[in-house]
């Protein structure tokens, strides 16, 4: 499906600096690469393979697999009806699950597909390396793009639904909740989400919550400073 995101900037998730995709992964190296006696991580790149304005930096501990970071893109970006999914190299070569992160060296693309009918595909590129403390969650979330923001076609105020029948080619428009009522769309719209998988098949938005919350990153440094 054709997506109509700007390139977008995003926020760090560590101190709230908002930055393009390429300054972030350079602050995160440099400001929160290294926690020291912490875990050896690999800190990867995660972006839609058609629509890279969606994008993702995670880190997580090198003797984590696959199967982790399988389960935290479902939960971040794109469950919606329990697909099946793979890991695989650009020719479509199967990548098992249970491969450790250790097994990928730094500049290694790879891509994930979830759905194999209406397929979601993004590409993995591992960065570099962090250290890191323990944490609960396996896979850490560093920085996130900001939502993109669409317009209602028919008033232009801010839309909150995507059309998931195209009107000219592979052209989904956005509507206003009113705007869509007055069209009796309500049937085949979807919420517009932060994911590669707006307007696929049933999804409606993350499992978990990850939207960027700059008040408790604010709470967060004042109890790391005591």
């Amino acid at each position: 499906m054709a997506k109509m995101a700007k390139d977008l900037t995003g926020n760090c998730y560590l101190c709230g600096v908002n930055l393009n995709k390429v300054a972030m992964k350079n602050h995160i190296l440099k400001v929160h690469g290294e926690d020291k006696g912490g875990k050896d991580c690999c800190l990867l790149k995660i972006e839609g393979v058609y629509d890279k304005s969606y994008w993702l930096y995670v880190d997580i501990p090198l003797n984590k697999s696959l199967e982790d970071l399988d389960d935290f893109l479902r939960r971040i970006w794109l469950e919606c009806c329990g697909h099946m999914s793979m890991f695989c190299r650009p020719r479509y070569d199967e990548i098992d699950m249970s491969s450790k992160l250790k097994s990928f060296p730094q500049g290694d693309k790879f891509f994930h597909h979830y759905d194999f009918g209406t397929t979601t595909e993004t590409l993995i590129t591992v960065m570099g390396n962090t250290v890191r403390k323990n944490k609960r969650d396996t896979v850490r979330l560093l920085a996130r793009n900001t939502p993109p923001v669409f317009k209602c076609k028919t008033c232009g105020e801010l839309a909150e639904f995507i059309y998931t029948e195209p009107d000219d080619g592979y052209v989904f428009p956005f509507y206003c909740e009113e705007c869509a009522k007055k069209e009796e769309y309500d049937g085949m719209l979807l919420p517009i989400t932060n994911s590669p998988r707006m307007g696929e098949c049933g999804y409606g938005g993350e499992m978990d919550t990850f939207t960027f919350d700059p008040v408790s990153i604010v709470q967060k440094e004042k109890n790391e400073r005591g």
